[in-house]
């Protein structure tokens, strides 16, 4: 009886180094995919942006184009703008600095994606928008420049180049409730259906 325990025991002093060195080779792959999809935005883990999921918000009019002073060009990072996938962020104004100093014009939410902006930062004071995409938001403020008023209103109905235009035709193209300037102060969420 004391061989085959004996026997039983080199065996578990042979294996056990390998199932520790295996279940060690696999949460390293675990965190590493983890990390692959998430990012940190202001000291919160978030998901990265992907097809169905994601938003983006600028400081400018967002379209199918990119200019210089007017226009960033939807999912498509620049100076003005920051491009996310779901997550919660409790300070607008840290999680998308470059929107926020540049004064929080526009705003696109893909399908199957839900925005909730919060009047008040960690998701406290009034629902300012909640909104479902597909939809592109303009704030209303361009709106009281003869200058930008028209730019505006082409932007809403031209067709986009694809598949933007597919993916938001101009009925989903919309102007704030408000000016969105303040927007940036509170806090966000962005939910999908994943």
């Amino acid at each position: 009886m004391k061989s085959k325990f004996s026997n039983f025991k080199k065996v578990i002093d042979i294996i056990t180094p390998f199932l520790l060195f295996l279940i060690l080779i696999l949460l390293l792959i675990d965190t590493y995919t983890k990390s692959k999809e998430n990012i940190t935005v202001d000291n919160i883990v978030v998901k990265k942006p992907k097809k169905s999921c994601r938003s983006h918000f600028s400081g400018k009019i967002l379209s199918d184009h990119q200019s210089d002073d007017t226009f960033s060009e939807i999912f498509v990072l620049d100076e003005c703008s920051e491009y996310v996938g779901k997550g919660l962020y409790p300070r607008a104004s840290l999680a998308f600095p470059k929107s926020h100093k540049t004064t929080f014009d526009g705003i696109a939410i893909d399908e199957k994606t839900r925005i909730i902006i919060y009047s008040e930062e960690n998701f406290k004071g009034n629902i300012i928008l909640d909104e479902i995409g597909p939809k592109i938001i303009t704030n209303v403020l361009w709106l009281d420049f003869n200058d930008t008023k028209e730019l505006v209103e082409d932007n809403n109905y031209k067709d986009f180049k694809e598949p933007l235009n597919s993916l938001f035709p101009s009925g989903s193209r919309i102007m704030s409730g408000s000016n969105m300037h303040k927007w940036s102060n509170g806090s966000l969420k962005v939910l999908c259906n994943d």
